[in-house]
């Protein structure tokens, strides 16, 4: 199958993959977590112009900043509903369970994600490296409270860390275990999504999953004074 991918969850990416030979086609990854908007048009432009089409599109669905993963998940809409072709969802920190299993096949136990989710506070979700399957999450709070959170879903040790959170945050959280892995890239997300539907398993919609209310607030119903 070849896929499609788009994550901006956190630095934005985009990937063509042809998960059947396990190939990258093409790929572009931002190199900061800003510019989403400028940066998705030509990227996919440049990834597109490959001539293998895509048979499917794949967004990551966060959790992320609310602008960052809209601008994420129309463009894969977008492209999907150009194409004719359909477009899912998948947990983003899921690309980062999947880089490890890929290049690490020998790590083993349960891996834990944190992610940029500002406010002073991270996303987090717990994997199982050995597989890259979903063991509890995706939670948001502050790094100080992480353990407790994982503490009350059954998790009191993590073999691995990963994630731009632990780069923030280390201090509390510790160190990345793997300080070159970072954000989800698109390619990994890809990878993640073909695993999934090699289990049997149905991808989710492209809906973002936020964790949290948006900063910006609608304001207030004024009641009318006329009479």
């Amino acid at each position: 199958m070849i896929i499609l991918s788009i994550d901006t969850s956190q630095a934005a990416s985009v990937a063509l993959v042809d998960t059947d030979s396990r190939t990258v086609l093409a790929s572009e990854q931002a190199d900061d977590q800003g510019r989403h908007l400028e940066f998705i048009g030509p990227a996919l432009a440049r990834v597109l112009a490959n001539p293998v089409q895509p048979d499917l599109v794949v967004t990551g669905i966060g959790p992320g900043p609310f602008t960052g993963l809209r601008v994420g998940i129309a463009a894969g809409i977008a492209v999907g509903q150009a194409r004719g072709i359909p477009v899912k969802g998948l947990l983003s920190q899921a690309a980062i369970a999947e880089e490890l299993h890929r290049r690490n096949a020998q790590a083993a136990g349960p891996v834990l994600i944190a992610a940029d989710a500002r406010r002073k506070e991270v996303y987090f979700s717990v994997y199982e490296s050995s597989d890259a399957s979903l063991q509890a999450g995706p939670f948001v709070a502050k790094p100080a409270e992480v353990a407790e959170v994982l503490a009350a879903h059954g998790h009191t040790a993590v073999t691995v860390r990963l994630g731009r959170g632990f780069m923030l945050y280390p201090d509390v959280l510790g160190d990345s275990s793997f300080p070159s892995i970072v954000d989800p890239r698109a390619e990994y997300l890809a990878f993640a999504a073909a695993r999934e539907l090699r289990a049997g398993h149905e991808l989710a919609e492209p809906v973002p999953e936020y964790l949290r209310e948006p900063d910006a607030k609608s304001p207030p119903a004024r009641e009318s004074r006329l009479k």
